[in-house]
């Protein structure tokens, strides 16, 4: 019964010692930030860091980047638009992302940022300008794309 158990448990710590999961799958996918307002897709890019585009848009919600401070690129739609790249795994703490940048278009400012993968499908997410303590906190729910489908460029209509 020992040598049975023994090797039952050694088969599972293999199994995950030696899985080819990625650090970045689970928290791949679709997030609706906390207004509710756009859907993001977190993907992984440059490597093994996470990038973010909109994917989804609210009906009547701002569809260009008109808060941008430079003036050439107050026209870009916002639909499909990269706002969140470089966060790199936290090698210490599991769920945990840092030392990246999130874009917000409502005063068209890049933000330093970190987010945590918490339990219940949540994802906090803190932007901030210099350091953390001076920053913003939301949390943001995995959502479906069948939910919250791709939104459609206004320049493409």
């Amino acid at each position: 019964m020992l040598r049975r158990t023994s090797l039952l448990l050694c088969g599972v710590v293999g199994g995950l010692c030696f899985s080819n999961v990625s650090y970045a799958e689970s928290i791949e996918g679709l997030w609706l930030t906390e207004n509710e307002r756009a859907a993001i897709r977190l993907y992984v890019c440059e490597g093994d860091h996470i990038c973010g585009d909109i994917e989804w848009i609210i009906d009547g919600g701002m569809q260009f980047d008109e808060n941008n401070e430079e003036p050439s690129k107050r026209s870009t739609p916002l639909c499909g638009m990269q706002i969140m790249h470089s966060f790199v795994k936290d090698l210490d703490q599991d769920k945990r992302w840092e030392d990246g940048q999130i874009y917000k278009a409502d005063d068209g400012d890049f933000y330093d940022a970190y987010m945590i993968e918490k339990p219940d499908n949540k994802l906090k997410l803190r932007g901030y300008a210099g350091i953390s303590l001076f920053g913003k906190t939301q949390m943001w729910t995995r959502v479906s794309v069948e939910d919250y489908p791709r939104c459609i460029s206004p320049l493409a209509e």
